[in-house]
């Protein structure tokens, strides 16, 4: 079996049997009855052969129940360690850490692309929302190839989370075909957002006509753009919160306006039909692990430019290295699992290149996962620090510890504080200044934004954190059950901290980062020698 499924220059296509979603026990008894209807159905047929095939047939997995000491309110306390707030902003929160490069810039005006349009940071205490009335969830780089600011915005199916009346997500019939009767584009859109008020749309590009479309995009204004890409419904997915997984699609982004299909990517096993493949992993059949793509591959220097290695997070997979020299034949060079791993979740969500402050790649990688079910309703998963100094053989040589409450909050673990529990973004690759190599910022759901040494990487240690009051009203489930805290962008040259949350838009200073600067300031360089190349020229 091939490991590339297709290397095309032309659009991607789908197989005869597209749209077919395999029948399973699971699905059709559970769908309406929940877990007790499968049981009841298979009670009186597995009898002597529960030997061998266990109590559980189907899977099921999570979500677990809730924890007895679980808050029956939302805590409307705000606490901070370590960090000051220079100022807040109402509105739909910024986009950072996914993708990794969402920052726009003109002379000393800045800008982060948020859930609303822009975010004007250009004067830190008074940030100023402007709405396009357009989300911008997407990859925002200069491309000096064309001499413009392009937006790569992500289309997709819609989520199919787990929800009260449908704990199991899209194994409810119902729930998956809400979510494949999607009619709109599946892939990506370029926009010239040169004059960032006035988008203008140069084009679409579908990556299938079914499938989940396009999620955690990698594009840095270079040649080429890494999608995390779901081309087809033949791609099996474990996992409540979407009805198909995701592979890897790599396009020529030289002309925005016309993207071609380079190549493609996907792990043995992910599609319908590879059962001899799929069989092999530990969690086949478990209707909770995370079965696909979600970030698509960093690529710390552009293959154009002498690069050949990326980096993507492949949920339960693990985290692929990727040899890139052949740009048309990606091909794994390892594929990493903690030894410890365990259901649920989504283990390597985004996978951060660390830069020293010249911009050089340090070998070092932060993978950080990503949480699903609320109210640690599955295993928690901790941040790791990778050694790829090796990339045949990468190391994970430490781990983030487990985010600790206040000792005055009204819990004693932040699995009771209802939301979600874990990490979900890290600060951005492409931001302004010098990187300090040894900050890593997270983003934990309801555990807030957290600072993170890891000067000594075995041995990371939090120095900051901060945790805004808690959103939403507790009948409202929808309202709170992610946490408050999305998102993270740090501006290095002026020690500044943006911390997007479901509420607004924090603006962070901290003393592990030095003295913030509070004026404009035109950026002088960014983090990496090629991000935003020629920008102001």
């Amino acid at each position: 079996m091939t490991k590339v499924a297709n290397n095309s220059e032309a659009g991607a296509t789908d197989s005869p049997a597209d749209d077919v979603k395999p029948a399973t026990v699971s699905r059709r008894k559970v769908l309406a009855g929940g877990a007790s209807a499968a049981f009841v159905g298979l009670a009186g047929s597995m009898g002597a052969r529960a030997q061998y095939s266990g109590i559980m047939e189907e899977g099921l997995g999570v979500p677990f129940r809730l924890p007895m000491g679980a808050l029956n309110y939302l805590d409307r306390n705000q606490y901070i360690h370590n960090m000051e707030i220079i100022s807040y902003t109402e509105g739909g929160p910024i986009s950072s850490g996914e993708p990794l490069m969402t920052m726009w810039a003109r002379g000393s005006r800045r800008m982060i692309a948020s859930e609303q349009g822009w975010l004007d940071v250009s004067d830190p205490r008074k940030p100023e929302i402007i709405d396009l009335g357009m989300r911008m969830r997407g990859t925002v780089s200069f491309q000096e190839s064309t001499g413009k600011w392009i937006f790569m915005r992500t289309h997709g199916e819609p989520l199919t989370g787990a929800e009260p009346g449908y704990p199991y997500g899209h194994w409810h019939e119902e729930v998956y075909r809400k979510s494949v009767s999607y009619t709109g584009l599946r892939g990506v859109s370029t926009y010239d957002v040169t004059r960032p008020d006035k988008p203008q749309l140069l084009g679409e590009f579908s990556t299938g006509k079914t499938g989940s479309g396009t999620h955690h995009n990698f594009y840095d204004g270079g040649r080429y753009a890494y999608l995390d890409a779901g081309w087809s419904s033949q791609f099996r997915m474990e996992n409540a919160q979407r009805g198909h997984g995701n592979g890897l699609m790599i396009v020529d982004m030289s002309d925005p306006a016309n993207i071609k299909e380079v190549a493609r990517y996907h792990v043995p096993g992910q599609l319908l039909g590879e059962e001899e493949d799929y069989k092999k992993y530990w969690f086949a059949g478990d209707h909770a692990s995370w079965t696909s793509s979600h970030g698509a591959p960093s690529v710390p220097v552009r293959v154009e430019e002498g690069g050949k290695l990326g980096y993507g997070g492949f949920g339960h997979f693990g985290m692929i290295t990727f040899d890139l020299s052949d740009i048309r034949n990606p091909k794994p060079l390892s594929q990493l699992s903690w030894d410890y791993e365990s259901i649920g979740g989504i283990p390597y969500h985004t996978v951060y290149p660390v830069v020293d402050g010249d911009g050089k790649f340090t070998n070092i990688l932060v993978g950080v996962p990503e949480t699903i079910e609320p109210d640690c309703r599955e295993p928690f998963k901790a941040v790791q620090v990778i050694d790829v100094r090796d990339p045949r053989n990468p190391e994970i040589i430490g781990l983030f510890r487990r985010p600790q409450p206040p000792e005055d909050a009204p819990y004693n673990d932040f699995c009771l504080s209802r939301g979600r529990f874990g990490t979900h973004n890290s600060q951005s690759f492409i931001a302004p200044g010098a990187s300090k190599p040894h900050i890593i910022a997270t983003t934990h759901f309801n555990a807030g934004v957290r600072i993170t040494d890891i000067s000594d990487p075995r041995n990371p240690k939090e120095v900051a954190w901060f945790l805004p009051p808690r959103a939403g009203e507790i009948e409202d489930y929808h309202s709170w059950r992610r946490g408050d805290a999305e998102t993270v962008f740090i501006e290095w040259d002026r020690n500044l901290i943006w911390f997007g949350t479901h509420s607004g838009n924090y603006c962070l200073s901290c003393p592990a980062l030095g003295e913030p600067v509070l004026s404009p300031r035109k950026v002088e360089r960014w983090t990496v020698p090629h991000g935003n190349r020629g920008w102001d020229a």
